[in-house]
């Protein structure tokens, strides 16, 4: 992999792209739902962790993923949930980062949205990238909540320059 210069200076000695995205990963899964209090005391926890600490906490504070994390009614929640199961006769294993899951009054999944934390520097590569990726997790996803396709939505959430970007179905 080619990294920018900049971009090994923010890393702890010894810790390579790899290792910085699974630690972001592990701090992003902490968190079930967020409220002003909550956003400052895991940013405030997460201080002494580098790089991943601060994208982390940038995500939380960030805006435009307010969404992300805001409790709704009747949700449930999927995080670093692991699944293994045939969509469309292949074999697929992976692991959500985070569902998102709205249920109707008698508690039936009626829709749902899968979020994916990546830290890929460029945003528009990393659509092109991770674009298949997303659209084998919605079909995963809908498969196992019994949902229509067009009931589960998929988004990148990227943790360099805190976005989230919808990825259109396949």
């Amino acid at each position: 992999a080619v990294l920018p210069a900049a971009m090994w200076f923010a890393l702890k000695p010894g810790e390579t792209g790899a290792e910085l995205g699974r630690a972001v990963h592990r701090l992003l899964a902490e968190v079930e739902w967020l409220d002003a209090a909550s956003i400052e005391r895991l940013a405030k926890g997460w201080a002494d962790r580098g790089e991943a600490g601060r994208q982390a906490a940038a995500c939380l504070r960030a805006p435009g993923l307010a969404g992300v994390w805001a409790r709704r009614e009747r949700v449930d929640l999927w995080r670093e949930r692991a699944f293994e199961m045939a969509v469309t006769g292949v074999w697929v294993t992976g692991v959500f980062d985070r569902v998102v899951i709205e249920r109707d009054a008698a508690g039936r999944p009626v829709r749902a949205c899968v979020y994916d934390f990546k830290t890929d520097e460029d945003a528009v590569h990393a659509t092109a990238r991770h674009s298949r990726q997303l659209n084998l997790y919605r079909q995963a996803a809908a498969q196992l909540l019994g949902l229509p396709l067009g009931a589960v939505e998929c988004a990148l959430v990227m943790t360099r320059a805190p976005q989230c970007i919808i990825i259109p179905p396949a």
